[in-house]
């Protein structure tokens, strides 16, 4: 809202506190942005015209446009708002979420909306105006209403204040504008339709998942049919609830899960928490709610720009939902303690010796785990020697894990190992505990065989990203070199920033040519892909030598050997 006065039907309305207090607390009373309070202070009706406007041909309109018929009291450059709603509320809305009427202060206004609106500048002179709006169909199409729809316009004159912005007073009492009219009637299926990248076919099941054979549920499983239209990566959230004989609703549990979808028709799941089940103490059936967004990295539909003519809207990628209800299920059968992931039994190791000085810098031990439901995890694992209870070297991390087969690390410090003389091999307890409370799993594992002195005394540290692949291409005289930066699953809200060098040597050992890099490494799980071309190179045996990190200190190295 702005200060001074608006012209409504021949009267002023000045916008004071109380005015703008009592309006806020209208739209609250009757759903907020549901229900329009600006028939308050509308007038009953204007001149003007509309139409629909298709751009390609295919018989539907990508646009609505109206022309109103002005007067306006002085030149310049007008801010034009509008919205378009309607004389009428849909049966329910989204997920059958019934739509309150009209509390009956508000029962002079029954429009619903606003389902579309635009914002637009022109420059007009004073006097008698014809102002175009246009609504996207799109809009329309989503709000599943048909017309006739209600226009309401503001126009304010260019140098009236944004808020927080200040301008030289007074400030002009002709500076504003307002317009209402009713179009004539439409069909929704009259509009272009909403670009659909997935969307859910209507099929789904649940049911509840015992991990751990306890006789308890950890996980009540949701799965739905989708149809995929563009693939990508796509964010799926979920909740559960339930009512009860009088208005309100009881949340239950909910759930989120990022995942890649190909274009076809699939399934997707949630899975929610048993312990959140549990404490809810309601049984079942619950009603579901899912909101599938996406793809994350194409916020809007692809469609091409048309070769002539008026340019066509690109449609917004709406988010889909499906709504429904569960089988029953009593609340006492889910376990208060779930667990979040459980190891598959195979385990790596290996003993990096970043600085090249002959001894181990760590002893790195993998695990692989299966997590069920994505979470914050904190990583601990302890070195101990074989049937003995000292503790030789400990390795702490965090890390946020999505659900999926994948790796964790634990890196024991060499400098520990060494200061303890114990020799190999040694016995590994590893714990993976979820963020959120729940099982912590834990396992052991027993490593190869070591000598103490093999560490270093003074480790280069751990790791938060390194070198996964190089590889070194010969063709012809030119070698072509690929190298692979990719960072942890760690919590750190910063940027791995490093540099990188590579080395080309010949079979005497004489450096033929170098490459740098800058490594920038955004957020947990990046991955960075780095390419090199060497020519004139002789027929011969020539060493790749990548160096991530200062060469007196590197984060990691790795050496490739091929012939030219």
């Amino acid at each position: 809202m702005f200060p001074g006065r608006v012209p409504t039907a021949g009267a002023n309305m000045i916008l004071t506190t109380r005015t703008i207090g009592l309006l806020v607390t209208m739209g609250l009373l009757t759903g907020g942005a549901a229900w329009g309070v600006h028939a308050l202070i509308g007038t009953a009706g204007s001149a003007g015209s509309d139409y629909g406007l298709d751009t390609n041909g295919n018989g539907k309109f990508e646009w609505l446009v109206v022309e109103a018929q002005v007067s306006l009291p002085s030149a310049g450059t007008w801010d034009v708002y509008a919205d378009l709603s309607t004389d009428r509320a849909p049966a329910t809305g989204a997920c059958g979420i019934g739509v309150p009427p009209p509390v009956p202060l508000m029962q002079l206004s029954t429009v619903y909306g606003p389902i579309a609106w635009t914002n637009e500048r022109y420059f007009f002179p004073a006097g008698s105006q014809t102002v175009r709006m246009s609504f996207v169909g799109t809009e329309i199409a989503r709000a599943a209403i048909d017309g006739p729809y209600r226009v309401h316009a503001r126009l304010s004159l260019g140098d009236v204040p944004y808020m927080g912005i200040r301008v030289p007073e007074p400030i002009r009492s002709d500076g504003f504008v307002e317009w209402n009219y009713t179009t004539r009637a439409y069909s929704v299926g009259d509009f272009e339709p909403p670009v659909r990248t997935a969307f859910f076919t209507g099929g789904h099941s649940d049911s509840a998942v015992d991990v751990d054979a306890d006789g308890l549920a950890d996980f009540l499983e949701l799965t739905a049919d989708v149809h995929v239209n563009a693939a990508g990566r796509y964010t799926l959230y979920g909740t559960l609830s339930k009512g009860s004989s009088s208005d309100a609703v009881r949340s239950i549990a909910y759930a989120y899960r990022d995942f890649n979808l190909t274009t076809a028709d699939t399934k997707v799941f949630l899975r929610f928490r048993g312990d959140q089940i549990r404490q809810a103490g309601l049984d079942g059936p619950w009603d579901f709610s899912l909101t599938l967004f996406g793809p994350i990295d194409l916020p809007y539909a692809v469609i091409s720009p048309p070769t002539e003519g008026v340019l066509r809207p690109i449609p917004f990628s709406y988010p889909e939902m499906l709504c429904g209800s569960t089988r029953a299920y009593r609340a006492a059968d889910f376990d208060d303690t779930v667990e979040f992931l459980r190891y598959t039994g195979r385990f790596e190791e290996s003993t990096p010796d970043r600085d090249v000085d002959g001894r181990y810098d760590a002893l790195v031990v993998r695990a692989q785990v299966d997590v069920l439901l994505g979470a914050g995890f904190g990583a601990s694992g302890i070195l101990r020697p074989v049937g003995g209870s000292a503790e030789l070297a400990r390795a702490t991390g965090q890390l946020w894990l999505r659900d999926g087969v994948q790796w964790v690390e634990f890196v024991f410090p060499g400098s520990h190992i060494r200061g303890s003389g114990v020799d190999g091999p040694y016995e590994a307890t590893l714990s993976i505990t979820p963020g959120p409370s729940g099982i912590d799993p834990t396992t052991t594992y027993l490593t190869k065989s070591y000598r103490a002195a093999d560490f270093d005394n003074d480790s280069v540290g751990t790791r938060g990203y390194w070198i996964s692949n190089v590889t070194a291409t010969p063709a012809g005289s030119n070698l072509a070199i690929a190298v692979g930066i990719t960072r942890g699953p760690d919590m750190l809200a910063i940027v791995f920033e490093d540099t990188l060098e590579v080395r080309v040597t010949d079979s005497a050992g004489t450096i033929v040519g170098s490459f740098q890099a800058k490594v920038y490494l955004a957020s947990s799980g990046t991955e960075q892909s780095l390419s090199f071309s060497f020519d004139g190179l002789t027929a011969g045996r020539y060493t790749v030598t990548v160096i991530l990190g200062p060469e007196s200190r590197p984060v990691d190295t790795r050496t490739v050997a091929v012939t030219v």
